[in-house]
């Protein structure tokens, strides 16, 4: 008896520690852009089509959070805007039809914030970019009923990427939030 309960208890305790995977998809995730001009949002945009994972585990060295969207799926209020964002000039959504961004390391402080360092590939050319946690909720019940939201916050400069900017093409600040809405923990 005692050997069992033994085994029931360094069970419990592993999957105590294990780092759970959650599944990031466009029905619990949204990859949003915004241009600003002169300090202030000029143009927004989101993604439809991404898949990343999220392992958000202070306690181990694999933690990580990845994203891919697919370029092609770029979506814009102002149809003319929308063309023009897939259009060689911006996106070139046909020649590069992903934008990746990959977690290098998550820094996890004693409030329960997180600092985010990765690599922004977009148009072929790949940045080092620190995303700010300003959300990150994650409720550790049992495998089936985990999920974590969060909301990840970067701004980058279009000409590091070779995007256009100027007066009539909006500033060379764009902001890019990913907001995590519900992802569940995958089996």
């Amino acid at each position: 008896m005692r050997a069992l309960l033994s085994l029931l208890v360094s069970l419990f305790a592993a999957r105590a520690h294990t780092a759970e995977l959650y599944r990031l998809d466009a029905g619990n995730t949204r990859v949003s852009v915004e241009v600003r001009l002169f300090g202030l949002p000029w143009l927004s945009a989101h993604f439809a089509q991404l898949s990343g994972v999220l392992m958000p585990e202070p306690r181990s060295s694999a933690n990580r959070l990845d994203v891919n969207v697919q370029s092609a799926s770029l979506v814009c209020d102002n149809p003319r805007w929308n063309a023009r964002l897939l259009s060689a000039e911006w996106f070139d959504a046909q020649r590069f039809p992903q934008i990746s961004y990959h977690s290098t390391r998550l820094l996890f402080d004693q409030v329960g914030g997180v600092l985010v360092d990765g690599q922004l590939t977009l148009r072929g050319l790949t940045r080092d970019l620190a995303l700010t946690v300003s959300q990150w909720r994650c409720s550790h019940r049992s495998a089936a009923g985990d999920s974590c939201s969060f909301e990840a916050h970067a701004r980058i400069k279009r000409s590091e990427f070779g995007l256009p900017h100027g007066f009539w093409q909006g500033g060379d600040e764009v902001d890019i939030l990913i907001h995590g809405v519900r992802a569940e923990a995958s089996p």
